[in-house]
């Protein structure tokens, strides 16, 4: 079974957040890409940033050229290969963009530049779900909208099946519809698309991915699990001397919901916005994450990675934590530390 673990710390340091890492080996390369370079105003690019050191703390950051000057347009967490999505807003242009990451104390790497074209913003349809999750023979509920009027007999919901999209259901052409559709019998993530005309041009929405898989384990068993992985975080805390960590319910919350996401989506990396998450009045935050071990193994080999151990032994008074077991059995665990 494939298993992986993250481990992440913030600091709130006169205002701003720093990502803590090891100190940067000698400069090297660092590259940009984004995808699409073409795109309407509102709209989202997929981001793939790499590098072959690890950048200092505060030091890794998305820019983009405005009047001249490179302005920084999001920080990024200090470590080697990172992938997001980033909205371009409704600046319309060719836009220009760079990654700028901090090597050593007085040297700056900077990635070639990526240029996207934002357009005015045309027709669109959106679709969403609140069900990311659902039982096998339970009921997919989703929400088609569009900006414009689809015209008649052109508006359907489609599948993605074996590489190819197939349109499983007609909707009425009207802009906002409400969905249920069966999730079937059968464990799978099912995705989804709705792609309507407007005066003859097709537009398409973004995908949606719903997992149709064994129920969420219930309260009692989470409960259990979580009041496991922090009885041994703070059996290895008293090891090294330690005090405990009181389990917060509302770093619970942040913890579980992105356990539940990465469960849902497949995509195991850090939760972007834990730090704004968090309860306020911290001082400090952290995030280990991993998938694919057992409740009782995952402290343990959160342990023998230098990172993660030092999030388990830092300067920190509370923790929360989340656990979700996607459609395939494997377990995800998010672990979220605050000094307050």
């Amino acid at each position: 079974m494939r298993k992986a673990l993250s481990g992440l710390v913030l600091s709130l340091v006169a205002g701003m957040f720093l990502v803590a890492s090891p100190p940067a080996m000698a400069a090297s390369t660092t590259t940009l890409t984004m995808s699409p370079t073409s795109v309407a105003a509102g709209g989202k690019v997929s981001v793939a940033v790499r590098s072959s050191f690890v950048p200092l703390a505060g030091g890794f950051r998305l820019q983009e050229l405005r009047g001249g000057t490179w302005v920084s347009a999001q920080e990024l967490p200090s470590y080697r290969n990172y992938g997001f999505t980033f909205a371009v807003g409704s600046t319309t242009g060719a836009r220009t963009f760079r990654v700028a990451a901090k090597a050593d104390s007085r040297t700056w790497v900077y990635s070639r530049t990526a240029t996207v074209d934002v357009g005015p913003a045309g027709p669109s349809t959106a679709l969403t779900t609140t069900t990311p999750r659902v039982d096998p023979g339970g009921t997919i509920q989703l929400a088609a909208r569009s900006t414009f009027l689809p015209d008649a007999g052109t508006f359907t919901l489609q599948e993605r099946r074996g590489g190819t999209w197939t349109t499983v259901q007609s909707l009425p052409s009207y802009r906002n519809y409400g969905i249920s559709h069966p999730a079937g019998s059968t464990a799978a993530t099912r995705t989804f698309r709705t792609v309507a005309t407007a005066g003859g041009t097709w537009v398409g929405s973004g995908w949606v991915s719903v997992t149709v898989g064994a129920p969420a384990p219930p309260q009692s068993d989470l409960a259990v699990a979580r009041n496991r992985i922090v009885a041994d975080t703070n059996a290895a805390r008293a090891e090294a001397g330690l005090p405990p960590l009181a389990q917060y319910s509302a770093i619970n919350t942040v913890a579980q919901r992105w356990s539940d996401r990465m469960a849902a989506t497949g995509d195991f990396s850090h939760n972007p916005s834990y730090a704004d998450q968090m309860p306020a009045g911290w001082r400090r935050a952290a995030e280990n994450i991993a998938y694919g071990y057992t409740v009782t193994g995952v402290v343990p080999a959160w342990m023998n990675s230098d990172g993660h151990r030092r999030n388990i032994l830092g300067d920190f008074t509370h923790i929360g934590v989340g656990v979700t077991v996607d459609a395939n059995g494997r377990t995800y665990y998010v672990q979220n530390f605050g000094k307050y």
